[in-house]
């Protein structure tokens, strides 16, 4: 049976699928009906020896098409060759945000899609062991039934999302998607005209109620993620909400999927972590964490000159493993420990990352009152 490692190993040959292109020359018009006839995210645009790609989240920063050709909308992207491994492809479609890759030697002939990939999860044992809450994304940004289309744009282009909840007195009664919006702002019998101002009027007069769709996908956060990913590869969905006692408490999209394929990006200073997990997707997930918390607490605390993580786990009569972590920073010549534990491992580190600020910005000495930084490491 395939495991993670050799998942990631594995070339993004036997993943390759027809791609989805367009000319250069091609108007945004035209780009728009592309993507609404395949009901893809993204076109990719050939362009001299470079791949470009317009995504429905660039369609919907643009408010004004009159004229507007692809290669003045599309963003440069890599573009995979046979031999690439999916680590690289699942790493390239977390940086650039895209549900699919270009991939070819000279010219394009085919595309890797996130949905291609996530299949393969499926048969991984590891795989099978991790909860939804533990990939979900906490209390997501949502919109209010009654809010018009021209709101949920701005948020979603504000937030770089493409899912929105829609609630009616704090319940979730649905969902929008970014191409919902688009398709709200250029409707099929004005995209001929190219003018989004002529409909101004309109847009912004269409509540998310109406565009929303009310068949959503839910989930439980005790829920195994495989189980989930089959039901929104099942029923085409590109996320799912996790709901607990009839209350929204996070969302996880193919992005938080493929992102267990990549490896951790380390930070540019040492920050190190011991007693990782055995469990491969356990050991990611944490890894994950600890190295963003690292990388935002040395972005405040720029004088942190070392991190250290150490895991100890416990296991207890019921079976479950306990999770026993102690941080220290290095910084000026001083150690600073802190000290978690929990049953979920990431979750324990999401609490020790406010735990340490608010003790890193803590003021020293509260007698002095010379210095007005809040920080530990003020002298």
């Amino acid at each position: 049976m395939i495991d993670l490692e050799t998942l990631r190993k594995t070339r993004i040959e036997m993943f390759k699928s027809r791609p989805l292109a367009a000319s250069p020359m091609s108007s945004l018009p035209e780009i728009i009906g592309i993507l609404e006839k395949n009901d893809a995210n993204e076109v990719f645009i050939e362009h001299g020896d470079k791949v470009g790609v317009v995504t429905i989240r660039d369609v919907l920063r643009t408010s004004e098409i009159s004229g507007m050709k692809a290669s003045s909308l599309m963003t440069i992207v890599p573009k995979l060759s046979p031999s690439d491994a999916v680590e690289k492809a699942a790493a390239f479609m977390n940086d650039y945000r895209l549900r699919a890759l270009p991939a070819g030697e000279k010219k394009i002939d085919g595309a890797v899609t996130v949905q291609s990939i996530c299949k393969a999860l499926l048969p991984i044992k590891e795989f099978r062991r991790i909860k939804i809450d533990k990939l979900m994304k906490k209390d997501p940004i949502t919109i209010g039934k009654s809010e018009s289309a021209s709101k949920a744009r701005s948020i979603m282009v504000e937030h770089s999302v493409d899912h929105l909840p829609v609630t009616d007195s704090g319940k979730v009664c649905g969902i929008l998607l970014s191409d919902q919006v688009v398709l709200s702002m250029f409707p099929k019998g004005k995209l001929e005209q190219g003018m989004f101002s002529g409909e101004a009027t309109k847009y912004s007069s269409i509540k998310a109620s109406e565009l929303m769709d009310a068949n959503i996908l839910v989930c439980e956060p005790d829920e195994r993620a495989s189980d989930v990913l089959e039901r929104m590869i099942e029923q085409d969905k590109t996320y799912a909400l996790m709901k607990q006692w009839d209350e929204l408490q996070g969302i996880a999209t193919y992005r938080d999927f493929v992102a267990l394929l990549v490896e951790p990006e380390k930070p540019d200073f040492p920050a190190y972590i011991i007693g990782l997990p055995d469990d491969p997707f356990e050991a990611n997930l944490a890894q994950a964490k600890f190295f963003k918390e690292a990388k935002a607490l040395r972005r405040s605390f720029p004088e942190i000159e070392e991190i250290r993580a150490t895991i100890r786990t416990r296991s207890v009569p019921s079976g479950k493993q306990r999770y026993e972590i102690g941080v220290s920073i290095e910084a000026r010549g001083k150690i600073h420990t802190f000290s978690a534990e929990g049953w979920d491992l990431p979750v324990a580190f999401e609490g020790l990352q406010d735990k340490m600020k608010r003790i890193l910005t803590q003021r020293p000495d509260k007698r002095k009152r010379g210095s007005t930084r809040k920080s530990f490491l003020a002298k």
